[in-house]
């Protein structure tokens, strides 16, 4: 049943628009992510590890506090651990966690976000890490808040190895006009993030190598 729901809510993730400002939520939820997020990988071929499923299930806190903040990868080869992209429903803001044990196929590696926060994409990240490359890129979008306005401008990218920066491509939803903004160039695993033009959306955002 669980992994029903996650396959919904993963399916609503990957399909987003960022035009409308998103509903505010309580952080112990037991809630897919807003509705307007836009969150994806930017992982590329590995060796290793290969055959990789991954699944979120839910962190309960009290007698009815249920939110799906805990993340597990299983893979068929190789040795990895877990790196899971949260977000604080009641901010908008989004983060990396990377589990603390690497752990050798067909084993389970796990970590979950901070307490009441959601995990919106879980991602084997290879052990030891590649020595060269820009690999395990992940992005996605974040609120701005201007007076009781939110919406989804800002845009943040964060890898496991190399030199990168964040890139978004923006839309003046008034105008329709399209542009890209690039971020500041960071070293893995720091974030680059940069905001769209006043009041435009993040229609689409990515870690490209610097």
């Amino acid at each position: 049943m669980i992994r029903h729901s996650l396959s919904l809510v993963a399916a609503a993730v990957l399909g987003l628009s960022a035009v409308a400002a998103p509903a505010q939520a309580a952080p112990a939820q037991a809630a897919p992510a807003p509705a307007h997020a836009v969150a994806h990988s930017d992982l590329g071929v590995q060796a290793a590890p290969t055959g990789c499923t991954t699944w979120v299930e839910w962190v309960q806190e009290g007698s009815n506090s249920y939110y799906y903040g805990r993340g597990n990868v299983q893979c068929a080869t190789g040795r990895y651990k877990v790196k899971l992209q949260c977000r604080n429903m009641q901010t908008g803001v989004g983060y990396v966690v990377y589990g603390g044990y690497a752990v050798n196929a067909p084993g389970t590696a796990t970590t979950q976000c901070y307490s009441g926060n959601v995990a919106e994409g879980v991602y084997p990240v290879e052990d030891p890490l590649p020595t060269v490359g820009v690999t395990g890129c992940v992005s996605w979008a974040e609120w701005v808040h201007e007076g009781t306005n939110h919406y989804y401008g800002r845009g943040t990218a964060q890898c496991d190895t190399g030199t990168y920066r964040v890139q978004i491509q923006c839309r003046n939803v008034q105008t329709g006009q399209r542009y890209v903004v690039y971020g500041p160039t960071v070293n893995a695993p720091s974030i680059s993030t940069t905001t769209c033009n006043r009041g435009n959306v993040a229609d689409a955002v990515s870690g490209v190598p610097a």
